[in-house]
């Protein structure tokens, strides 16, 4: 495994992940039956299609806004238009930037930039993003699994599914609180030597920050849970449009396994692996048994990263407007 990651992040490992990511992409639309789609467009509902795409696009303004608050609460005076303007360059990166760096190597570059003297914080809050949306994440199949327990009985794939969810946030939960809970100064004796004293102060008084405002991340808590209920919303849209009525809750199973896949470091922005998956998902919780969600299945997945990739671009012309937008600060003479 550890050969495996070292060549990926080669220069030729790189270009295997966008090989990769297009090999699977072209095999998804391979399985589209293009002839009986141009047959049918007329059955086609534009104002769900177009619903759906600005559901997508709101989640990135809640992003943003999200990542604001978890900035003041560790004291950053950035302000929403800088949050809401990183944060759309961070979703080009993590879709297109050669390389291979994500979204959140863009996020930390501006960081440091912008908030050099609280580096520490910065980081923090995106840690603090990253693990509280993954819990979600976690969740989501959890508990939508325990409302549909005769799917996951029949299906062993669905069964593994439901207790790695379930300890993943459980396990979460409890790790939560016990940092919450507990002084750096007790934490177990290795990590105070590893971090020295003046580390272990600087966690000292970030911890002080979350606690000081617990008002605060329980808003980004909800704002993380409105970021995937939007989505998957626009998923199950997606598959109305196109007369594919999948149950909601089964989309969301679906939707959480394919986000979850995008961490394998086998393609670029998770583009492939993440469609593939969400088909895997479907066909284990049965809802391809018919012919006709065979033929649409596919299709769906392919409007699924059709949007992605949309809302990456508009990200993309941030990009180029971002020394506009986000000038660098003056530094103190």
């Amino acid at each position: 495994m550890r050969r495996l990651t070292t060549f990926l992040a080669t220069p030729a490992g790189r270009v295997a992940r966008y090989l990769i990511s297009l090999a699977l992409l072209v095999v998804l639309a391979a399985q589209i039956d293009w002839a009986e789609l141009t047959a049918a467009r007329t059955q086609l509902s534009l104002p769900l299609l177009v619903a759906a795409l600005v559901l997508v696009g709101l989640t990135f303004p809640i992003q943003a806004a999200r990542w604001w608050l978890l900035l003041r609460a560790q004291q950053i005076p950035l302000s929403f238009h800088w949050s809401h303007v990183v944060t759309w360059i961070g979703q080009f990166y993590n879709a297109f930037l050669l390389g291979g760096i994500g979204g959140d190597a863009a996020r930390v570059y501006y960081l440091l930039r912008d908030a050099a003297t609280q580096r520490a914080a910065g980081l923090t809050t995106l840690v603090i993003d990253r693990a509280t949306g993954l819990l979600l994440l976690f969740a989501v199949p959890a508990v939508a699994l325990t409302a549909r327990t005769g799917a996951f009985v029949a299906e062993p794939g669905l069964r593994w599914l439901f207790i790695t969810a379930s300890i993943l946030t459980l396990g979460g939960i409890v790790f939560a609180i016990w940092l919450l809970r507990t002084d750096p100064g007790r934490w177990p004796a290795p990590l105070p030597r590893m971090l020295g004293p003046d580390r272990l102060a600087t966690a000292a008084r970030l911890l002080a920050c979350v606690r000081a405002t617990p008002g605060t991340h329980s808003a980004t808590f909800l704002l993380g849970a409105a970021i995937w209920l939007l989505d998957f919303i626009a998923v199950w849209l997606l598959a109305l449009a196109i007369g594919l009525p999948l149950p909601f809750l089964d989309t969301c199973i679906a939707m959480s396994v394919a986000y979850a896949a995008t961490v394998l470091p086998i393609s670029v922005g998770g583009h492939g692996v993440r469609e593939g998956a969400f088909l895997g998902t479907l066909a284990a919780l049965g809802l391809l048994a018919t012919p006709a969600a065979r033929d649409l299945a596919p299709l769906l997945a392919l409007l699924v990263w059709v949007a992605t990739v949309f809302w990456s671009l508009f990200g993309g012309l941030v990009v180029l407007a971002a020394p506009r937008l986000l000038p660098p600060r003056a530094t103190p003479s």
